[in-house]
């Protein structure tokens, strides 16, 4: 290896190992269905769509629970993607895409993949990420910013912030 072949090496790798504090190509917020052109379907069940979401709803309401789904730095360094829960072949991803510590609520994140439950009308629910039926999908999450959680110290004091998480439905590799 030449020199400078080899001081590039090390120079990137150096910056590499420096940069894991920002994405080099952040993914967006809006949904993408992995049925899309380029994508890969996923064959997850509607109904373990539908079982996380109740799940993460229901867990976020029981008391001694935390309220929030939570993100922060520098354990959720940006980009880093941690698995939410799993049921079956369905597989709960959230990754972080901010730049600032995120946190959110259990209502949100189960809202952002199924509408909103037993309530949510056709159309929410064609916009959640169960709209993308059994092939799964990403989207940032959906944030009902007039919860009065969100003006709780935390969010008010910028210790976290309700933007910068996407949510991803994808196949358990062990399934």
């Amino acid at each position: 290896m030449t020199p400078s072949l080899k001081l590039f090496a090390l120079s990137a790798l150096a910056f590499a190992s420096q940069g894991s504090a920002f994405c080099f190509g952040p993914e967006p917020a809006r949904r993408i269905c992995y049925s899309d052109p380029g994508a890969t379907p996923q064959n997850i069940t509607l109904q373990e769509i539908n079982y996380v979401a109740g799940y993460l709803r229901f867990y976020g309401s029981q008391k001694g629970n935390p309220q929030f789904y939570t993100m922060p730095l520098p354990d959720a360094d940006n980009c880093a993607e941690w698995q939410v829960t799993t049921k079956g072949s369905t597989w709960v991803m959230a990754k972080l895409v901010g730049d600032d510590a995120a946190s959110i609520t259990f209502d949100d994140l189960a809202n952002t993949i199924d509408g909103g439950g037993s309530k949510a009308t056709p159309e929410q629910k064609a916009a959640a990420l169960i709209g993308c039926n059994t092939a799964g999908g990403q989207m940032g999450v959906v944030v009902n910013a007039t919860d009065p959680r969100y003006q709780q110290p935390q969010f008010t004091n910028g210790t976290f912030t309700n933007q910068g998480i996407i949510i991803k439905l994808v196949r358990n590799p062990d399934v």
